[in-house]
């Protein structure tokens, strides 16, 4: 992958503290902050070295089946 590219994927895991990790197409890991496994999103590829990207988040395609669609709290807005 080259700088500028835009790549699409199911995240995989997430590293610590915050960011989830897919592997694109020609084989390389990405690596995107603010995610959670099982979200399928797009990013623009920031970096890329040795078979490691580092992309910004542009878009959540699918939500993870992990995640609420309603507030865990009564309180909450």
């Amino acid at each position: 992958m080259k700088k500028g590219q835009i790549a699409e994927g199911v995240i995989e895991r997430v590293d610590f503290p915050n960011k989830g990790v897919f592997t694109a197409e020609d084989d390389s890991r990405v690596v995107v902050k603010n995610t959670i496994p099982g979200q399928r999103v797009s990013v623009r590829i920031l970096k890329a070295r040795k078979g490691v990207c580092e992309g910004q988040l542009l878009e959540v395609l699918e939500r993870s089946p992990s995640e609420q669609s309603v507030p865990g709290c009564v309180h909450a807005g």
